[in-house]
């Protein structure tokens, strides 16, 4: 019944999201009245003419509508000084884009130290530095048919967010020590477009990237809020491996790869592990749909203290309007042989509205419903619910303002500082450098 009432809360919303158009008005042009030559008083006598046959005159089609340029793309400061140099230049020439940002934020509440198991924005009555991220990239345009390479790095220099983005394998000294502070090479991979595989070509990625899994990120300027989600917070962060990106057709994609596990670098605790995608999004479509899944041995390596699950991810997007956007993202994962548990799944489905009233302004809403059976990976079995509100203003595009107000309750324990119900307030900043 509990999953039944948030499903209609998301109905809810959905129907109080809808709008209307007005139909525009046709304005009449004013037609001028011909005037009426004189009649003669004596009509001519008709002169027979010769038969002549009238010559087609070639019609010239009207000239197409020149297109409208696009908006300038924002650079920032980084890119600015880097091109004003010439090994900048260079890169720029080349496709490399380079640019950062620093997050930072603030949270207070009816917690007094934490607000755990809800991440991000655990650190209660303190400022918390959340990102320091550099951004280094070059991208494919797979609509030109040749042979590229590009790729990408992130390198989150320092800050807070580090200790819950982990692979195991890599730079994970700081965090085992408990380490407020320190990085994370969060991606770092490579891309070739290859035009001769499959029927439009396809896209080889090679390295340490993102995961598909899910709609939130891990990068601050990305995701709709401050805070993150169970869904997110509970599912894999990154992957190392290979995949293949191939479009089926102008509506249809599909991802394909190899990976050492959800969350793992090159360590001992690596073991082959499938990564795939389905994905439907027409091109002038309003709705796109995925099913993204990880899938291994789930059982877990008592001796590595390692956790190795499988994940399926369901994903829709649909444009309401050209202003409100809903998303639903729903994801059930589960693990064999968890200590002194055995079995644990965990599972459930987060609903964002987000809405751009101004060009500078989007006000957004999640609804989530994610239940912990076992307590495997929050620590607290049960159902939590989570509703959070927030706002992102941009006055100019280099600085995001995102305050946001959000309340978490567990049904079957108490996981918020002995509480079952916690309620935060958080005002989050970016600056884009």
């Amino acid at each position: 019944m509990k999953w039944i009432a948030g499903l209609a809360l998301s109905g809810l919303f959905l129907t109080g999201a809808l709008s209307y158009a007005q139909a525009p008005v046709v304005k009449l042009s004013e037609v001028p009245v011909a005037t009426q030559a004189p009649v003669p008083a004596t009509l001519p006598v008709p002169v027979p003419m010769p038969m002549v046959t009238p010559v087609p005159v070639p019609t010239v089609a009207p000239e197409a509508p020149a297109e409208e340029p696009a908006p300038p793309e924002d650079k920032f400061l980084l890119q600015k000084l880097l091109e004003s140099s010439r090994a900048g230049q260079t890169l720029a020439g080349n496709g490399w884009k380079v640019y950062g940002w620093t997050q930072g934020s603030y949270t207070t509440g009816s917690v007094n130290r934490s607000t755990l198991p809800v991440p991000f924005i655990d650190r209660a009555e303190q400022f918390s530095l959340n990102q320091n991220w550099l951004h280094v990239e070059k991208t494919i345009d797979t609509e030109k048919k040749e042979f590229q390479i590009g790729g990408a790095a992130d390198l989150l220099i320092w800050g807070t967010d580090y200790r819950f983005t982990p692979s195991r394998g890599l730079l994970t000294d700081r965090q085992t020590r408990g380490e407020t502070y320190g990085f994370d090479l969060f991606q770092g991979y490579v891309d070739m477009f290859l035009p001769n595989l499959g029927g439009q070509g396809s896209t080889v990625r090679v390295g340490k990237f993102a995961t598909p899994i899910g709609y939130e990120v891990v990068q601050g300027i990305s995701n709709p809020f401050v805070s993150r989600s169970y869904l997110f917070q509970y599912n894999p962060f990154t992957h190392t491996g290979v995949t293949v990106s191939t479009p089926l057709g102008d509506n249809w994609s599909m991802l394909n790869g190899i990976v050492l596990g959800n969350d793992n670098f090159f360590s001992s605790v690596a073991r082959t592990t499938y990564l795939g995608q389905l994905k439907w999004a027409p091109k002038d479509g309003n709705t796109s749909v995925s099913f993204t899944t990880s899938i291994t041995d789930p059982t877990f390596d008592a001796g590595k203290n390692f956790s190795y699950y499988n994940a399926y991810n369901l994903l829709l997007s649909h444009k309401v309007t050209d202003k409100l956007t809903y998303v639903a993202d729903a994801t059930y994962s589960h693990i064999d042989s968890a200590p002194d548990i055995g079995f644990a799944e965990w599972y459930g489905v987060a609903n964002y509205l987000l809405y751009d009233a101004t060009d500078k302004i989007q006000t957004k809403l999640r609804v989530e419903l994610f239940n912990d059976e076992q307590g495997f990976r929050t620590g607290t079995s049960g159902l939590y619910t989570a509703v959070t509100a927030g706002i992102t203003y941009k006055p100019t595009p280099w600085l995001y303002i995102m305050p946001e107000v959000r309340y978490d309750r567990n049904e079957n324990g108490r996981p918020f500082e002995g509480n079952n119900n916690m309620f935060t307030a958080t005002i989050g900043a970016i600056v884009r450098w």
